[in-house]
């Protein structure tokens, strides 16, 4: 049976008096500050939270005009707000700033009422105060925080471009001169001085792709998403195997793959994206002949790429772990590289909005799959 009206009341508060007495202990008690005030402004009522907050009593406080808060710089939000009430509109958890007795300013959010009369009129505004300082303080604090991430990440990614730039010219000369010794001198100082010779030249050689990687890490994190325009993945596709083709046809790797659709993403990064991924699974292939397969499949405003390959596979509790900078489950002699390509991945996938992750069990091939924004043209 449905209880209403007078019943309700007794039923929740069977021990105490009216249910306007019940709302004056609730209002009396409330951590917030609630504030009736008339037309004119002037208060008319003042809770154990407003003394709190603002440090005036009620016998301080009511009588007065509510600019007794203000501060300087917000005096026009008085008669703004009160216009606002006195036309029935309701102000829900407007953020401004009011000051204490002691001075202090505090960050508030507010939550006005109009207040009628039996009739319907218009006679006052009751006000819900709540601070919202220390929340404002964190955030600011959150905001300078992040900026200072950022600034620093920029300024890390800049030095690192140039580092690895700037290095590119000695480490020429030292492969230049490690190959002529090499050249003149191979044979001739023993196999001892050959082998070292041959650390030396396989050394630089070595430095020269990490560095390459480098500046392609630090390209993907530099890159800037708002000049991002809708482009044909199989245009990347296409072109990330054309640099690919030596490998495909040494490994006689088959790479095939279904339709493309049009993505949200710099055009090289997702040819970079595409040849690493190829080129890890031609790299870590089985006995058998790579075979790989490209495809994709819409999920609302993005698309799902999955790369699949028949290799060694991945140890799932490694699945994590392969993404990391110079991150390597390898030997550099079983399988050559720097250990940054998938990391460049998954920074040019963060990079556009997407995410990529890894399926795979040890000898039964990997699936590497990634999100994308979808571009202008949604149809594949």
């Amino acid at each position: 049976m449905a209880i209403r009206g007078p019943q309700l009341t007794r039923l929740i508060f069977p021990q105490h008096g009216t249910l306007e007495a019940h709302l004056a202990a609730i209002v009396s008690s409330s951590d917030d500050a609630i504030i009736s005030k008339d037309l004119e402004g002037i208060i008319q009522s003042w809770n154990r939270g407003a003394e709190r907050m603002f440090g005036y009593t009620a016998a301080e406080a009511v009588g007065r005009h509510i600019s007794l808060l203000a501060v300087p710089e917000r005096i026009d939000e008085f008669a703004n707000i009160l216009e606002r009430i006195s036309r029935g509109e309701h102000i829900d958890h407007f953020q401004t700033k009011r000051k204490a007795k002691d001075g202090r300013v505090l960050s508030i959010s507010l939550t006005v009422s109009p207040i009628r009369d039996a009739s319907g009129t218009i006679v006052g505004a009751s006000k819900i105060a709540r601070d919202i300082t220390d929340q404002m303080r964190y955030q600011q604090a959150l905001r300078e925080a992040n900026e200072s991430l950022k600034r620093l990440n920029s300024d890390l990614e800049q030095f690192a471009y140039s580092a690895s730039h700037d290095l590119q010219e000695p480490l020429r000369m030292v492969t230049i001169y490690a190959e002529m010794i090499q050249r003149k001198f191979g044979g001739k100082i023993g196999s001892t001085g050959d082998e070292y010779i041959g650390y030396i030249v396989s050394g630089v050689a070595r430095m020269e792709h990490l560095l390459k990687d480098l500046r392609a890490f630090t390209r993907a994190s530099m890159a800037e998403k708002d000049a991002v325009q809708s482009i044909d993945a199989a245009d990347s596709l296409i072109a990330a195997l054309a640099n690919l083709a030596s490998a495909v046809h040494e490994t006689k790797a088959s790479v095939t793959h279904g339709p493309l659709p049009h993505v949200r993403i710099a055009r090289f990064q997702l040819e970079q994206l595409f040849q690493n991924l190829i080129g890890n699974a031609i790299r870590y292939r089985s006995q058998e002949p790579p075979e790989i397969r490209i495809t994709a499949e819409q999920h609302g405003a993005e698309w799902k790429f999955a790369v699949r390959d028949n290799g060694i596979g991945i140890d799932p509790q490694y699945k994590e772990q392969i993404f990391g900078i110079f991150k390597r489950l390898h030997s550099q002699a079983d399988y050559p590289g720097t250990g940054m390509g998938l990391a460049i991945c998954q920074r040019i996938v963060e990079r556009a909005g997407g995410r990529i992750w890894v399926e795979s069990e040890l000898g039964r091939g990997s699936t590497f799959l990634f999100t994308l924004p979808a571009g202008g043209d949604h149809g594949a």
